[in-house]
């Protein structure tokens, strides 16, 4: 079933090309300057590398081309922009957003199908490109047929477990149920390190993939192609229970500031803590920094099902309604981005998986400029392309991003406001339904 969707994604994208071919022809995007609003942080690991190949494609694109990129924070910044953006004009070129963004800014006209550039007979890829192409992403940021955001790199929600402090508690391996995680985290919270130090259990900061990622887990989805779906849903209401269970037993806590869980992790105070695979560069960062000696590993999260369920994300690029010698000139920075050899630079110096499948063998550790990432890099990969292991996104619609927002606060219900989750399923029931509708 899942290949005959990706054929028939790339299908509906080939089709969706042909009205445009003949006007691309005539366009010339020599000389154009490209303004890309992105989310990598300055001298991060993930920013020194976009940087990088920036100033390869400025300094080697035959048309004269100029990206000038700018970070404008992380993805809720620079959502808040565009919507402040399409308000004013001031529009850039490019901007990083997930499918649910793009999808919200086509419906203001300020987010270009990007089906016409794929597959143009000039500008396109060719077909030994597309074949070298992970097809999936595409369908991912596909929305009502039309190609909204384009899939420079891909990462996962999984497990980062502390072994070390696992095996001092009596565990050989992480937790592989949500049972057996409770018990883990409920044995670290109610234990002490070597130095007398209270140590955590799980923190939970009410993130929505987090949340999804559990549900998933539990074989559950909460969209079902045209309604939220929280009442009723039994992954839904067995995984907020376990949260209100954990958090009153004292098993699981609220972090105090962002990224707090890691800091706690990096300082051997918590067993496990939740991560997109594209932040390993900052856990090994962490470590280094605190001076802890800890064997950590990567590992799907809980599930009730035959095999794994791991949550995929698209970080991807919206390309921004201009002019067409601007559009082409933005398309062909993003095609570059993604040929064999960017695409193979970005993973080994960001720790983001790339869309071109022969990377996965080409890459080797020696290819990583970021000391110690290999390892992780590679077992996050290996849970991604699994084929026994289950991928799930969420869902590529408008009203997604307020419902995020709705998730965690339904967490915090649970946990710190002490709510029932009957009522808290309800409340949280009853926003997505409003968002669901004002989105349309």
């Amino acid at each position: 079933m899942r290949k005959l969707l990706l054929v028939l994604c790339v299908l509906a994208l080939m089709s969706g090309a042909a009205l445009a071919q003949d006007d691309l022809a005539s366009v010339d995007p020599s000389g154009q300057t490209i303004t890309y609003w992105h989310q990598y942080s300055d001298g991060s690991a993930q920013g020194n590398t976009i940087a990088g190949l920036i100033q390869q494609f400025n300094e080697t694109n035959e048309w004269g081309i100029t990206v000038d990129a700018l970070f404008q924070g992380g993805y809720n910044d620079l959502a808040e922009l565009m919507t402040a953006a399409i308000v004013s004009g001031e529009l850039p070129n490019l901007v990083a957003g997930y499918a649910n963004n793009a999808a919200s800014y086509y419906a203001d006209n300020a987010a270009v199908d990007i089906n016409q550039y794929l597959n143009d007979p000039t500008w396109g890829l060719t077909a030994e490109q597309l074949a070298d192409f992970n097809t999936a992403l595409l369908e991912f940021n596909t929305v009502d047929g039309a190609l909204l955001a384009w899939p420079n790199q891909a990462s996962a929600q999984v497990l980062a477990v502390n072994m070390t402090l696992l095996e001092e508690l009596g565990y050989d391996a992480p937790p592989a149920t949500l049972e057996e995680f409770q018990e883990v985290v409920c044995a670290s919270a109610n234990s002490t390190g070597p130095n007398g130090e209270a140590r955590q259990g799980f923190g939970v900061s009410g993130d929505s993939s987090l949340f999804e990622s559990f549900v998933a887990g539990q074989g559950g989805v909460i969209y079902d192609g045209e309604t939220f779906n929280f009442e009723g849903n039994e992954p839904v209401v067995s995984v907020l229970q376990s949260f209100q269970d954990m958090y009153n037993e004292g098993c699981i806590y609220i972090p105090a500031e962002r990224f707090g869980d890691q800091a706690d992790f990096n300082l051997g105070l918590n067993p496990i803590y939740s991560t997109s695979t594209a932040g390993f560069t900052f856990i090994i960062t962490g470590f280094e920094e605190s001076g802890v000696e800890a064997d950590w590993v990567v590992a799907p999260f809980p599930h009730s099902t035959d095999a794994p369920v791991v949550q995929v994300f698209v970080p991807s690029v919206i390309i921004v309604p201009s002019t067409p010698e601007e559009q082409l000139a933005s398309w062909l920075f993003l095609r570059y981005l993604t040929s064999a050899e960017p695409a193979a630079t970005w993973s080994a110096g960001s720790g983001y998986f790339n869309p071109v499948l022969s990377t996965s063998t080409t890459l080797v550790e020696e290819d990583f400029s970021f000391d110690g990432l290999y390892p992780y890099y590679s077992e996050g990969a290996g849970l991604i392309n699994n084929p026994d292991n289950t991928l799930y996104s969420s869902p590529n619609i408008a009203a997604y991003g307020a419902v995020r927002g709705l998730i965690s606060e339904a967490v915090a219900n649970v946990t710190s406001n002490g709510m029932s989750v009957a009522d808290a399923v309800a409340t949280l029931q009853a926003g997505a339904d409003q968002a669901l509708a004002d989105s349309r």
